[in-house]
């Protein structure tokens, strides 16, 4: 299926302003360590800008851009500069210090002219329904505009409007072992085979966004592999540390209520002596795969209703 261009176009902005926000990583960095020796009280301060076209306060501050900056804010910078430890000491900012500051205002500045692009095309008329689905998991801009760069169009995942599920065979890696009438029963054996149902439709669609496996030959064994786009699969895992696992962040609604619920059952997950067993990565993998499933179900249904009214 053709990608239109306004895809390109998301894909184009979202690599831009990813590649500045990795650029600006080491500058922050640099500037701060000389900043806890020249201006400890704002070392380690947040700044960012609050109107459009002003940079983050220190850095406007600090790059002598006065007219970039909300003026409150920067009276509040200067008088907390004259009352520094360093200023006592006799201590100045150094040149090199307001030369980075100033790169990370042009930065800020391009980061705002590119944002303002990229809510344009995520906000246009055909990925209405898209942002309908994005709503409900609280997704932010930038999360939006790559998954669409993904996953646009989403017929492409269906066969004739429908998921595509097939069954194949495959072999059992571990005993699996049932309840039945208050009796183990042991429903299959290492080695044994079975017919599974696989959905193809998903399958796809979760490699498009980073949460695929494959399998590759390891030996004289196949071993199971994360595949997919290592960039999307990036936005999943921000947003599951920022939204989902930060208590109080989830949206108040059914999916909201579903992922909580699966994060509980998850970290009630422990071993005889009351440890938790899922923690860090292998925690936020489960639940990045469970937001992925969640968005392709929601996505399949709110996509085959609108095909079946077209």
């Amino acid at each position: 299926m053709h990608r239109p261009q306004i895809i390109d176009e998301l894909r184009e902005l979202v690599q831009q302003l990813e590649h500045l926000n990795r650029v600006q990583s080491p500058i922050v960095n640099y500037t701060r360590q000389n900043l806890a020796w020249q201006f400890p009280e704002k070392a380690h301060s947040k700044t960012e800008s609050t109107k459009l076209g002003n940079v983050p306060p220190l850095w406007g501050w600090l790059s002598e851009r006065k007219l970039e900056v909300h003026p409150p804010s920067y009276k509040s910078i200067e008088r907390i500069y004259q009352q520094s430890a360093a200023v006592q000491f006799g201590l100045e900012i150094d040149p090199t210090v307001r030369l980075h500051a100033g790169w990370l205002c042009d930065i800020d500045i391009e980061e705002q002219r590119l944002e303002i692009k990229l809510k344009s095309l995520v906000n246009d008329e055909q990925f209405k329904a898209y942002n309908q689905i994005f709503d409900q998991f609280n997704f932010g801009l930038r999360i939006r505009a790559r998954l669409l760069s993904r996953i646009y169009p989403f017929e492409a995942f269906l066969s004739n409007g429908k998921q595509l599920i097939e069954r194949e065979v495959r072999e059992v890696k571990k005993k699996q072992v049932t309840r039945e009438n208050g009796k183990s029963v042991v429903k299959f054996l290492p080695g044994d085979v079975k017919r599974v149902k696989r959905n193809r439709s998903r399958d796809a669609f979760k490699l498009r966004l980073g949460m695929g496996t494959v399998l590759e030959q390891s030996g004289d064994k196949l071993v199971e592999k994360g595949a997919g786009s290592a960039l999307c699969r990036m936005n999943f895992w921000q947003h599951v540390i920022t939204k989902i696992e930060v208590d109080g962040r989830l949206p108040d609604n059914p999916i909201g209520e579903e992922i909580q619920k699966y994060k509980e059952t998850l970290k009630k997950n422990v071993d005889g002596s009351g440890k938790q067993l899922l923690n860090g990565k292998h925690l936020q993998n489960k639940l990045m795969s469970k937001v992925a499933n969640l968005l392709f179900r929601e996505l399949s249904r709110a996509i085959t209703v609108k095909l079946s009214t077209e």
